[in-house]
């Protein structure tokens, strides 16, 4: 694995200046920087080096995030570029993941009313990356941050789009569903990848939207498959039904999962009808966007951090989502209703298809 380590204040394209490293994956290294022209602007740097198996991916993810850019509430790019040995893009700052976020808490699961606005949120997030023709290819908790600050540490983002695969093909203008491959490789996280994935078949929506759910119940009650071949859990994943997977979970999650069941390859999904049944189940539990996570108010004496996630630094973004949101008046209306929440985010068809 060929990864590139950063000294601490060295100074990428004259104007970056590495603070810390913040983690890395199989082929990329990130790092938080700030911006040696002016120190309040925070953002993230990523890294790959330009050899070995896996270079090419984050040109490949610089890509997607640069189409995502007319979408709301997706992560910003600032600059991209090349240099003799690696590879790098300098993006939005972003919070801590899901898997972190747990960890802060004393109970090592969220509640339900948590666990709910994170579909909600997770969702919207997806739809985005879907009406511009990709699928994900690798949703889990550790590729869901929160923003850093004010309404933005309230929304689940989305991140790493190192695995995403166009699903459309563009012809004069108009999208259509791009041709399946008959037998693929096996791309994303056998925790929670769908079973068409452990059966190498071509993945389309509805995988990211299954996957989706097994985050869901992870983070509520815990996946039943651990410490077993990825054949092992495919064979798993095909025998359990739904009801006995989710025995301590909502009872609307299973109905989104039997949906979900129905969807083929090609299929657009009704994301309105899963908003809906997360809405469902948080107006039965009588809870509100507006309330606390279980990460704000539920924190283990063991956490290195004990307080909210807020912060006064100013993050790097190119077109903030306040300058291109017209319905945005105050920090107080963003907090309690986020356009990721809207009902009419999840009723419209941008790609057509």
């Amino acid at each position: 694995m060929d990864l590139i380590d950063l000294s601490e204040g060295k100074v990428v394209s004259k104007r970056w200046v590495i603070d810390e490293k913040l983690g890395e994956g199989s082929c990329a290294t990130v790092y938080k920087v700030h911006d040696m022209n002016d120190t309040r602007v925070k953002a993230a740097l990523k890294v790959e080096a330009r050899s070995g198996d896996n270079y090419g991916v984050l040109k490949k993810e610089v890509a997607v995030m640069r189409k995502l850019q007319c979408r709301r509430h997706t992560v910003r790019v600032a600059y991209a570029a090349r240099r003799e040995y690696y590879s790098y893009v300098v993006m939005s700052l972003m919070g801590p993941n899901l898997v972190q976020l747990k960890k802060r808490c004393e109970v090592n699961t969220f509640t339900a009313g948590t666990t709910n606005r994170i579909g909600v949120h997770a969702l919207y997030a997806i739809k985005q990356l879907h009406e511009i023709g990709y699928v994900h290819r690798d949703i889990k908790p550790a590729n869901m941050v929160i923003g850093r600050h004010g309404p933005e540490a309230r929304i689940i983002y989305l991140i790493d789009y190192g695995m995403a695969r166009e699903y459309a093909v563009w012809e004069e203008g108009y999208a259509r569903i791009r041709r399946k491959r008959e037998h693929v490789l096996m791309r994303g996280t056998t925790r929670y990848c769908s079973p068409a994935v452990h059966a190498r078949m071509e993945q389309g929506r509805k995988d990211d939207l299954w996957s989706l759910v097994y985050v869901l119940v992870e983070l509520h009650a815990g996946l039943p498959w651990r410490g077993i071949t990825e054949k092992e859990v495919g064979i798993m994943k095909d025998k359990i039904t739904d009801e006995v997977l989710m025995a301590d979970c909502p009872p609307e999650w299973i109905h989104i999962m039997k949906y979900i069941r129905t969807l083929t390859y090609e299929s657009r999904p009704d994301y309105k009808k899963i908003y809906d049944l997360l809405i469902s189940c948080m107006k039965r539990l009588s809870v509100s966007f507006s309330d606390p996570y279980d990460w704000e108010t539920n924190f283990s004496s063991k956490s290195s951090q004990t307080t909210p996630i807020t912060t006064t630094e100013r993050t790097a973004t190119v077109n903030a989502d306040r300058s291109q949101n017209p319905k945005f008046i105050n920090n107080r209306q963003l907090y309690d209703f986020p356009p990721t929440t809207d009902p009419k985010e999840f009723e419209c068809n941008d790609i057509g298809i």
